[in-house]
């Protein structure tokens, strides 16, 4: 039956009247007086256009609007906000939508808006219940939201649906011919042909940018009524439409393409698609020109109108000079005027602080069409780099030492990209703090086209109130179109790819690297299984649901703060319009008992700020990884060395009783079994530094008087487990190669085929035995680089050599070096921190190199780079003396170090090798073995080096091919850093954190790279490496946000508890001891003992530079006044990290030059180590 006025109402749902609740007021009688088969409605006093016959008779109204299933609601029904219609025990809900009849009803109160969305939420929708056939439960009347919790936050993200634009979704002609040239990749300006994943990309931002859609407020969930019609509801504040709200969708948002797909070139194409294009004055403002004094020429009249319509004439290059100045003329100038009367949208701030905000009134802003980029310092280089290769006709202005200068508006406004350093841009803030706010006014005095932020999720970090100085300065300027460019808007957020527990070809487990290869997992098939099976593999639902609060917290902190989408940056100053509470709309029930937001809230709200495509169409545009964990047997040393580790937390851990202040794990030792941790992952590559042999006698000593004391009674397996370490401390105490290690600070190598016999060898030899006839050398690198030096003028001169070998001159020499050698150790030991000492007389152990570098780190200074010569002479015609052409490296003590000298030497002619390290004192092992066998390197660590620097590395890395190898700080590894030229990669040790390991592995993998990624993880056999690597692949990674240090696994701290004594076998000749190369390598071979300047092979030159003609300036000699530091460091500072071939540390941290031999026939003898002078050093430049 129709009734004319109620279809001003929304039939929406049903609710129901219990039964069975002996509670009710509504009982049988009043169920047996009303009709059974009709349909009744509940009538109201004023209310007296409903039949009689057609209305629950009056003395029962009462009794069913207080039963509780209508009493909650009995306001909004007396305010007439709702209608209700019963029969039986099913009531069928009648809304009224708050857009209708505004003027006779109040709509209005907080209690009953709060009622109305409960009610939303209590609504059973079904049209089988609305006919009264069937009632659901109150568990499925969550339907209304569309909930599906199967599937994650992180499952969501890496199944958005991939961008698709057409043409057809613009409407302006101009904006379509631009679509349609960005997705058939004919970008002006654009050198490089996009692939089709970037095109749909760079066409789907140019969308957002020059055709926004009108889009539904996401606060408001469509829904169907009885009759088919929609309607919509805002269920958290209770509101009801007939017509949507609408708003602007975002102009920009996050790309958050996948790792290796080309997000600068993304950027760089929307930048030239739209090149030339003036932006436009926002709303309410009006585009106005200067006043003139007297009437202008109509040239002069023509250039305003273009440039107050924003006409894009740039666009035109035939367009003649004398135009092209008139609409340059500061006169003829388009610009707009910040007036507090224009903005009818914002109400007046009243009190103290309105000053502050009526001071940006009255401000004069150009218009422009240059695009503001912002990156981190490190990246710079890089983005210069991209411009000039995939760009023409650009014009830059790059903003990077902290020392340049913003230019005047007039000269800043007719650049394309005003490239900002992330700290550069900063420095703005400082200088406005300190009444130096000149360059802000500069950049306040433009409307720019657009700003990027590359790796700007940092923009996310904080609360919604709490800004920081970056984006307090964002705010304050006047952008038209913003960006963030990321591969991963948050740390939970990232492609469930490769590797999150197996890599596209399956993670292998190799046991030493030799012999077949067992696959773990197989082949994947689809990144929709990875997702899932890494979804099946989440257990702690708590863990997950707080990872997952934290990362749209931050999402909606740059949706909010910078990106200025609607309506989740609404404010209260604004008219018509009301504040959006993020945590409220997007955040789910379980995230915060706060949160009632919906699904389709949420989803909708992130496809409408990314811009990413899904897994399955990109995976096949990358190349494949193929990962394995190289399971290494350890040397003898190697096991040697974390016995030593074992012992100690054994004595520590049964003479304090596991209870005391001084146990290694009571609580208020935490920083000591931090120290202990970093120290026993370093011990998986070489640990023969740690532990003197009075540390190991003074503990052994303290633990048999605790034995023979018997004061405090011990279990039987505690006095075992003591036993066993006193006798393995004993073994360790008559070490003679541990001894060699600890007492020298070095890692011992060993050498075949000495020059001159082992007569000449015993002076260069570290063992307290002289080596017999035959028997290799135990040496180390930094001898063998002296060594090296020592005899590079007598290279092609046997006579020479022998004159050398016979007068005793190399036999001093080798005394020298040693002697110099002890110098430091002994200094270091002096001037050391002593490790910490607790129960039993037990230290974590200390690596004296850590304290040499941090004191060669902090005596240089940041040098502008020297121009050098890289033109190298030949070594094809040198013939060695025969003395040297046999001598060879044969072994180490760590069988991770053999193991890479093995890979990197069998690979480096064929691929570029980037090694992973986590200590920096692994890298000056490592780095000391490149540098004998002169395999050029780069080192890109966290601390020391300056940005440009760094810069400078990574585009040395990529286009000069000597430069073979890079060792990075894994910590850095999350940069958006491109080394596309590494096609290998190496984990020195495991990353627990799979997430870490998939963001390095991504320097790597990028659409450029023509060649699969191969990675390898070391892993030592029985250390706690093998425990880490089994972690990673059972913690769920919501747990990983929660493991701040790998003590915070519970069974990897239980591992370090429990620690025991490895099993060793007996009396193993000192050679026997260490782990043999399987192809033994040449000492002196080409360019041995060679001296470089440390910017010898650097890409130094900005590519802006080379555009412009600016080579390097060649050099065949320099004569540069330098201070050494004290030379009792001068042993470790000639063989220490490098960033090239004989490149010394303290070239690396950005400074120094490195000694060069003498220009005399002979090699110079080294005296022994004196304190400071001062030196002048010639270097000869030649490859």
């Amino acid at each position: 039956m129709d009734q004319p006025w109620l279809s001003k109402y929304i039939p929406a749902g049903c609710l129901q009247l219990s039964s069975t609740n002996k509670s009710s007021l509504l009982s049988d009688d009043i169920g047996s007086q009303l009709p059974s088969h009709d349909w009744l409605f509940l009538g109201r006093d004023d209310h007296d256009v409903i039949p009689r016959f057609q209305s629950v008779p009056t003395e029962h109204l009462a009794p069913l609007l207080a039963s509780p299933t209508l009493a909650p609601f009995a306001l909004i029904f007396r305010a007439q906000w709702i209608q209700l219609q019963l029969r039986h025990h099913t009531v069928r809900v009648y809304l009224l939508p708050h857009d209708v009849d505004r003027m006779s009803i109040d709509r209005q109160g907080h209690r009953l808006l709060k009622q109305l969305g409960l009610l939303l939420k209590q609504l059973d929708y079904s049209p089988a219940a609305w006919d009264g056939a069937k009632l659901c439960k109150a568990s499925e009347l969550n339907a209304y939201r569309n909930i599906d919790d199967r599937m994650s936050l992180l499952e969501r993200f890496n199944h958005f649906p991939s961008p698709d634009p057409k043409v057809d979704h613009a409407t302006n002609a101009s904006a379509k011919a631009i679509i349609r040239d960005a997705l058939n990749s004919k970008i002006l300006g654009i050198r490089t042909t996009l692939i089709p994943i970037q095109r749909k990309s760079v066409a789907e931002m140019l969308r957002r940018e020059l055709a926004p859609k009108c889009v539904v407020d996401p606060r408001l969930m469509k829904r169907i009524d009885q009759n088919g019609n929609l309607w919509y509801s805002d269920f958290a504040k209770g509101e009801i439409l007939r017509e949507p709200r609408y708003y602007d969708d975002v102009r920009g948002g996050l790309l958050c393409e996948e790792m290796g797909l080309g997000k600068t070139l993304m950027c760089l194409s929307v930048i030239c698609a739209t090149k030339g294009m003036p932006t436009t004055a926002p709303e309410p403002y009006t585009v106005l020109s200067p006043k003139r004094e007297k009437r202008a020429c109509l040239m002069d009249m023509a250039a305003a109108a273009v440039n107050r319509h924003s006409v894009p004439w740039r666009q035109h290059p035939n367009i003649p000079d004398m135009c092209v100045e008139a609409l340059e003329k500061n006169k003829n100038r388009a610009f707009y005027r910040l007036e507090p009367a224009l903005n009818t949208l914002i109400q007046p701030r009243r009190g103290k602080r309105s000053g502050a905000s009526r001071s940006q009134y009255g401000r004069e802003i150009q218009l422009t069409s240059s695009n503001l980029v912002i990156v981190p310092n490190n990246l710079v280089r890089q983005w210069q780099k991209e411009i000039k290769k995939h760009t023409e006709g650009l014009s830059t202005c790059v903003l990077e030492d902290l020392k340049a200068e913003i230019p005047v508006t007039s000269i800043l406004k007719t650049y394309d990209i005003i490239l900002f350093s992330k700290s550069r841009f900063e420095k703005i803030v400082r200088d406005r703090d300190n009444d130096q706010g000149y360059e802000i006014s500069i950049l306040q005095g433009l409307r720019f086209k657009r700003c990027i932020i590359d790796e700007g999720h940092g923009l996310g970090n904080g609360s919604r109130q709490w800004k920081t100085d970056f984006l307090v300065l964002l705010d304050a300027l006047e952008i038209d179109v913003r960006w963030v460019v990321t591969g991963t808007p948050t740390k939970g957020l990232y492609s469930v790819s490769v590797p999150l527990e197996m890599s596209l070809v399956g993670r292998k487990h190799d046991a030493g690297g030799k012999g077949a290869s067992q696959e773990s997992n197989g082949v994947s098939e689809t990144a929709h299984d990875l997702s899932k099976e890494h979804s099946n593999r989440v257990g702690d639902d708590e863990a997950l649901d707080i990872q997952e609060r934290d990362d749209l917290l931050r999402i909606g902190n740059i949706a909010a703060k910078f990106l200025k989408a609607r309506p989740w940056s609404n404010t209260k100053q604004e008219v018509g319009d009301t504040p959006a509470d993020w945590n409220v709309y997007v955040l789910q029930p379980k995230h915060s008992k706060k949160s009632s937001g919906s699904i389709h809230c949420l989803e909708t709200t992130l496809k409408s700020l990314m811009v990413r495509h899904r897994l399955s169409d990109v995976e096949a545009a990358l190349p494949p990884v193929e990962a394995r964990n190289v399971i290494l047997e350890g040397s003898y040393q190697d096991k040697l060395a974390l016995n030593l580790f074992a012992m100690m937390i054994i004595f520590n851990s049964v003479q304090s009783q596991r209870t005391d202040m001084d146990y290694f794990f009571h609580p208020r030792q935490r920083s000591a079994l931090l120290q202990l941790v970093s120290n026993l992952k370093q011990a998986s590559f070489f640990g023969g530094v740690f532990y003197s042999d009075q540390e190991i006698d003074d503990a052994m000593k303290r633990a048999e008087e605790f034995l023979e004391s018997k004061k405090v009674p011990i279990s039987d397996t505690d006095m075992a487990l003591l036993a066993d370490a006193i006798a393995f401390g004993d073994v360790a105490f008559k070490n003679d190669l541990k001894d060699i290690s600890n007492r020298y600070h070095t890692l011992p190598l060993y050498l075949e085929h000495f020059p001159g016999g082992f007569n000449r060898a015993k002076a260069w030899s570290l063992a307290d035995q002289n080596p017999q006839d035959g028997e290799p050398l135990c040496t180390d690198a930094g001898l063998i680089q002296a060594l090296q030096r020592f005899l590079n003028p007598v290279i092609d001169s046997p006579n020479s050599l022998q004159l050398m070998m016979d007068s005793g001159a190399i036999d001093r020499q080798g005394v020298a070096e040693k002697t110099r050698m002890l110098t430091v150790a002994g200094y270091f030991e002096e001037e050391e921190t002593a490790s910490p000492t607790l129960a039993g007389s037990t230290a974590v152990g200390s690596d004296h190199h850590t304290i040499a570098q941090s004191l060669k780190a902090s005596s240089q200074v940041d040098r502008d780079p020297v121009e050098v010569d890289n033109t190298a002479p030949s070594f094809g015609d040198i013939e060695i003396a025969p003395a040297l052409a046999d001598t060879q490296i044969v072994s180490t003590v760590s069988a991770k170090l053999t193991y890479l000298i093995d890979s990197i030497i069998k690979y480096q002619n064929d691929e570029k090798i980037i090694v992973f390290f986590e200590n920096d004192n692994i890298a000056y092992y490592l780095a000391q073995v490149l540098e004998i066998l002169q395999v050029q390197h780069l080192i890109y660590t966290r601390q020391g080096l300056s940005a440009q620097r760094r810069g400078q590395y990574i585009q040395t890395f990529l286009e000069n091919d000597n430069f073979r190898v890079c060792l990075m700080d894994l910590s850095q590894a999350a940069f958006g850093l491109d080394m596309r030229t590494a096609s290998r990669i190496y984990f020195l040790t495991p990353v627990l954190n799979p997430q870490i390991e998939q963001q390095a592995i991504g320097r790597a993998r990028r659409l450029t790279q023509p060649k699969p990624i191969k990675v390898e993880t070391l892993v030592l056999k029985g250390s706690i490496e093998e425990l880490i690597v089994e972690r990673r692949e059972a913690i769920p990674q919501a747990e990983h946000r929660k493991i701040k240090s790998i003590l915070d696994d519970k069974p990897i701290h239980d591992w370090i508890l429990n620690a025991r004594i490895l099993p060793m076998p007996e009396n193993l000749p000192d050679i026997e001891q260490t782990a043999r190369l399987e192809t033994p390598q040449l000492v002196f071979g080409r360019g041995f003992g060679r001296e470089v300047h440390p910017d010898e092979g650097l890409v130094i030159t900005s590519p802006e530079s080379k555009r412009k003609g600016k080579g390097k300036s060649a050099s065949s000699s320099l004569r540069l006044e330098t201070e050494d530091t004290e030379n009792v460091n001068a042993h470790h500072s000639e063989s220490t990290l490098s960033s090239g071939t004989k490149r010394s540390y303290a070239s690396m941290f950005g400074g120094g030059v490195t000694r060069s031999r003498p220009d005399g026939p002979t090699p110079r003898e080294s005296g022994p180590a004196t304190k400071k002078q001062k030196k002048t050093a010639r270097v000869a430049f030649a490859e």
